[in-house]
């Protein structure tokens, strides 16, 4: 399953895409332009995911915003009885 949020904000750079999904770390389009945060939301995001057998993806250009697609395995299809299909 994949689950896809964008915004218009500032961008990321390319250099800080690993970066920005560590605790306390904030892309540097978003500190220059006073946008507040304390930088612990995508790590969050991040841990959350991958505790569920996930994983993030952002796709994301300086000045065009981003988007961050967060890819989550299915559960199988179950019958009415619980057995797999």
């Amino acid at each position: 399953m994949a689950i896809r949020v964008r915004d218009k904000g500032p961008g990321i750079a390319d250099s800080e895409k690993k970066a920005i999904f560590r605790k306390f770390v904030r892309g540097s389009a978003a500190a220059a332009a006073n946008v507040k945060g304390s930088g612990v939301g995508l790590a969050m995001v991040r841990h959350i995911v991958a505790a569920h057998g996930g994983a993030v993806t952002v796709a994301s250009q300086s000045g065009e915003g981003s988007a961050f697609t967060m890819l989550l395995p299915a559960l199988p299809s179950r019958d009415s009885h619980g057995a797999d299909l």
